[in-house]
């Protein structure tokens, strides 16, 4: 599997986590642990799904910025 997912969260313990089953199952990880991070990312990179905390970001931000 090709598609790239970016995985926005602040508690580490939990983004290793989440990257670890993504990664078993064949997707691509990008991980970040702050909405600046995230939206710098999908400025210049093709991201085809984004997991985040609703309380680490505005996902409305990163889908305008990932648009372009």
């Amino acid at each position: 599997m090709n598609d790239l997912v970016l995985i926005i969260e602040s508690n580490t313990t939990k983004l290793r986590k989440l990257r670890e089953i993504l990664s078993r199952e064949g997707f691509n990880i990008m991980t970040v642990t702050d909405r600046e991070s995230a939206l710098n990312i999908c400025s210049k990179i093709k991201i085809e799904y984004v997991l985040a905390n609703p309380a680490d970001i505005r996902l409305n931000e990163i889908e305008s910025t990932n648009n372009k």
